[in-house]
């Protein structure tokens, strides 16, 4: 299980569940690559056990909006701008 966070602007309750959007997350893991941002479309559940990978939510300021994380599917990688 991997474990990522996202930055949103705006409220948590207005982020759709279940739809693919194009976000740029950090990567969690511990090492290297730790805090490594991707570019990537996935699909945000706030079920936390729906998807394997964990998704952290934080606002634009980086307070984190749930005590418990949503779940993420990655759907492709994209190449950095």
């Amino acid at each position: 299980m991997a474990e990522y966070d996202i930055f949103i602007n705006k409220n948590f309750e207005d982020l759709k569940d279940e739809e693919e959007i194009v976000g740029v997350i950090r990567d969690l893991s511990p090492g290297k690559k730790k805090y490594k941002c991707l570019c990537a479309k996935l699909i945000i559940s706030k079920d936390p056990d729906k998807y394997p990978d964990r998704l952290w939510v934080r606002l634009g300021r980086g307070q984190l909006v749930k005590d418990h994380p949503c779940s993420v599917k990655i759907v492709e990688i994209l190449k950095p701008y």
